[in-house]
């Protein structure tokens, strides 16, 4: 028996596979930009919100450490995406005790917490329609008992 041979030929086989094949490797580049802009922008928020506790606890006075925990914050936000910079809130919240002469006989420890966030707009993603995304951080930072306050 002899093998049947066939007049067709495989001309062209390739760019059809690349045809069907390009929009979902796109859409997937895409998923992946996506994911990776995400994960950046949330470590840019955490680490704001690190900065601006820990700025927040170097001040010698409870009123100066909103501000110093506000300038932290927009300090770091600089390298977030621009969507995101435009929609940041810093809210820095402390322990009643915070920033007081601190009493001897207690070893409460007190503390300053910045929670900071934003919404990252992945709606530049011009394959896929993602939307925007909400990224919220907390990060709380004790105070030195022992440092010099204002009084």
């Amino acid at each position: 028996m002899t093998p049947i041979r066939s007049t067709r030929t495989e001309q062209g086989g390739a760019s059809l596979e690349m045809v069907i094949l390009a929009p979902f490797m796109l859409a997937l580049l895409m998923l992946m930009i996506a994911f990776a802009r995400y994960a950046q922008t949330t470590s840019t928020i955490d680490q704001a919100a690190r900065d601006g506790a820990r700025a927040a606890t170097a001040q010698n006075s409870r009123s100066g450490a909103p501000a110093a925990a506000a300038r932290a914050v927009t300090e770091v936000m600089g390298e977030a995406p621009k969507s995101c910079r435009s929609s940041t809130t810093t809210v820095p919240t402390m322990s009643d005790g915070a920033f007081a002469l601190p009493d001897p006989s207690d070893f409460e420890v007190e503390w300053v917490t910045v929670t900071v966030s934003c919404t990252v707009d992945l709606g530049d993603l011009f394959i896929m329609p993602l939307g925007a995304a909400k990224i919220e951080r907390t990060f709380t930072s004790p105070v030195d008992r022992y440092r010099g306050y204002e009084q």
